[in-house]
């Protein structure tokens, strides 16, 4: 028993052993060739990184989302281009600038005509620049295009959604504007439309009439005021040499004491009195 353990013992130690080098014949054609083989060392395999494909990353800014649930929004194209910017600045009831994608932009609201701020000032303009600034000012805006880019003078027309406001439906609803047809942008001249007929209604804003004055105000000395020039101790209310606008004053008693001023002294009218009835800036507050 013990000698046929050995026996397996050998027979598994042999079927693990190396197989026998087999010598080539010194004389042989074969040993003869591989003697002439030149002795270098065979390299290494070298693992080589296999090169992965990198995508450059997208920097543009997200496109802002588009409710199109809006009171007067469904007009808006969802297709069109449209950009997030802060407005920096109010200009008028329709005029805007807005710091957009590291530049500045003067934004008009496509289809409503506000009124002017440049004199002759018309009537609601500081309402309607006022309700403006309620809506937009220093609050970040989602711009919507329409067909154009911009404009002959580098003003970019745009539909202004603010919160949950579409800035240039609302703006005419309340009658601080009315609509103006502007083709080629005219994906909301309905809804717009029907903004302004809601307001004409309601005689809101711009659709009242203008009031007469009030009689409140007792009668402006500019009618009896003989011109002459200020004592040495008076002080000139403003520059009696210049013309000034609306825009230039805060108040409207403001306006109207540089007028009285610069009549009293002989200098003629420095503001527009549209009404010819002594009081001028009468849109201001």
């Amino acid at each position: 028993m013990k000698r046929m353990c050995f026996l397996l013992i050998l027979l598994t130690l042999a079927a693990c052993a190396p197989a026998p080098v087999t010598l080539i014949p010194a004389g042989t054609l074969a040993a003869q060739t591989l003697a002439a083989r030149p002795k270098t060392d065979t390299p290494l395999p070298t693992h080589t990184a296999t090169s992965t494909s990198t995508s450059t990353p997208d920097l543009r800014p997200p496109t802002p989302a588009l409710d199109l649930t809006l009171p007067g929004a469904y007009c808006l194209p969802p297709e069109s281009p449209r950009v997030l910017g802060l407005v920096t600045k109010v200009l008028d009831g329709g005029t805007i600038e807005v710091a957009t994608c590291n530049q500045t932009w003067r934004v008009i609201y496509i289809g409503l005509d506000a009124p002017s701020l440049v004199a002759p000032v018309e009537w609601q303009a500081a309402q309607s620049l006022g309700f403006n600034e309620s809506l937009v000012s220093g609050k970040t805006i989602t711009l919507v295009q329409d067909v154009t880019d911009a404009d002959a003078f580098g003003n970019r027309p745009r539909y202004v959604i603010s919160g949950n406001t579409f800035v240039n439906y609302e703006i005419i609803r309340q009658g601080f504007a009315s609509f103006v047809e502007t083709p080629p942008d005219i994906a909301c001249k309905d809804a717009l439309i029907a903004a302004q007929v809601e307001a004409q209604g309601a005689v809101r804003g711009i659709w009242q009439a203008t009031p007469p004055p009030t009689g409140t105000r007792p009668p402006t000395a500019t009618i009896t005021f003989t011109p002459g020039t200020p004592t040495a101790t008076s002080r000139p209310v403003c520059d009696c040499t210049r013309r000034y606008t609306c825009n230039n004053f805060n108040s409207q008693r403001q306006a109207q004491a540089c007028y009285d001023y610069c009549r009293r002294i002989g200098a003629g009218p420095v503001l527009p009195d549209q009404n010819n009835n002594g009081l001028v800036c009468e849109g201001l507050p």
